[in-house]
């Protein structure tokens, strides 16, 4: 079970794979193609193949194709084989993805020049492969690929277009004897087709769905504190910008918290910055638990934490802030190497219910003058700031 864990954490992200096994990747599908070719050819060569089909394909081609085929599934084998064993030397060589991207070109274009430069098959190889080439492989060695892909395809539908070589010289018959599109060549073409439409499918959702995780991950590291796993600054900012918005549209009213612990420099000065930052993340699962699910609690900055309570008057937000001092105070840290720390902190607060046109960044001021007189009052209070008698402390 552990090396399984290890295994899908090395390879579930083809993104952070080294060069040689994402080589390694590309030439086992070469080489799985190009198997599927030789099992096709050898059936349509073998007794068991419908007299029928002699209508529709080439046999005297095919005799000569197998031979061609022998040796491109021999060279698979032995390039797969070779980056396999070149890859724990060289993980990151640029060689591996040179190798196996211009093979799978080459090797490809023949095949393309068998079954018709203008097939399905073809078609969907020349517009995936580059695209999911692009995302996992040097870009230099794709672009030369498919450079190479390119000028070889355009020489030889041009070269069949002037009558210098045979179009599809595997096929013999396309069409039925009434003229309709033969059903053999209607299936062996989805046949063909078939790996590369899954495998390039599968593969481009599997690293997209990888690059939205990637995203979401990044877009949660940037909205989230580290050390206390709460909102970020710039995130509480921004619930608090959001219910402003809806507080003056709505007329609804909302309040802010703003928290501050005591005496967190001595903490800090007397047990060092590990103890500090174990009383913060207490902290943190404290006042998440004493509010509500809808409200948003934030490191706002230091020891300071910012709660914003939406559709929330004064005494509602008395209430919560009260509830959060006292489970403060009741809150014993243990702490290694040191004896037990017991915390308060003291709490400014301000709610817009008496003036909806108040910015965002007043009402912050004002949640800041009140906490500033809840420390010059004694700390571990609760003080509110009121506009028409500056503030109003409470315990």
């Amino acid at each position: 079970m552990v090396k399984l864990k290890t295994l899908l954490r090395e390879y579930s992200n083809p993104l952070e794979w080294s060069a040689g096994t994402k080589a390694a990747l590309l030439l086992c599908f070469t080489l799985i193609v190009h198997t599927q070719y030789f099992l096709w050819a050898y059936y349509q060569l073998s007794p068991y193949a419908p007299e029928t089909n002699q209508h529709y394909v080439n046999l005297d081609f095919i005799n000569e194709y197998k031979t061609h085929l022998n040796c491109i599934l021999m060279l698979s084998i032995s390039f797969f084989g070779l980056v396999l064993w070149l890859r724990k030397r060289y993980p990151d060589s640029e060689f591996h993805e040179y190798l196996a991207t211009q093979y799978f070109a080459l090797t490809l274009l023949y095949g393309a020049y068998a079954i018709g430069t203008l097939s399905i098959a073809t078609g969907v190889v020349i517009a995936g492969a580059p695209v999911v080439g692009f995302i996992l492989f040097n870009r230099r060695a794709v672009i030369l690929a498919f450079v190479i892909s390119l000028a070889g395809h355009w020489l030889i539908s041009y070269g069949t277009t002037f009558g210098d070589m045979p179009y599809a010289p595997v096929v013999q018959n396309i069409q039925e004897a009434d003229g309709s599109l033969s059903h053999f060549w209607l299936e062996t073409m989805y046949y063909f087709t078939a790996p590369h439409l899954i495998v390039l499918t599968v593969f481009a959702y599997h690293v997209l769905s990888r690059w939205r995780q990637r995203e979401d991950e990044i877009r949660q590291l940037s909205l989230t504190d580290p050390l206390t796993q709460l909102s970020n600054r710039r995130s509480i900012l921004s619930s608090l910008a959001r219910e402003h918005e809806r507080s003056r549209r709505h007329g609804i009213s909302f309040s802010l918290l703003l928290v501050d612990l005591d005496h967190f420099k001595k903490i800090n000065d007397t047990w060092g910055h590990p103890a500090g930052d174990q009383v913060l993340i207490e902290t943190a699962k404290v006042l998440k638990a004493s509010v509500r699910q809808n409200d948003y609690v934030g490191r706002y900055g230091g020891e300071e934490f910012l709660v914003v309570l939406p559709d929330t008057d004064f005494e509602g937000a008395h209430h919560l802030a009260e509830r959060c001092r006292q489970h403060l105070e009741g809150l014993t840290i243990d702490i290694t190497g040191s004896p037990s720390l017991n915390i308060t902190g003291s709490i400014g607060l301000f709610c817009n219910m008496d003036d909806y046109s108040v910015s965002a960044e007043q009402m912050l001021h004002y949640a800041d003058e009140a906490l500033y007189k809840a420390k010059k009052s004694g700390r571990n209070c609760i003080v509110r700031y009121n506009e028409a008698s500056e503030t109003q402390s409470s315990t």
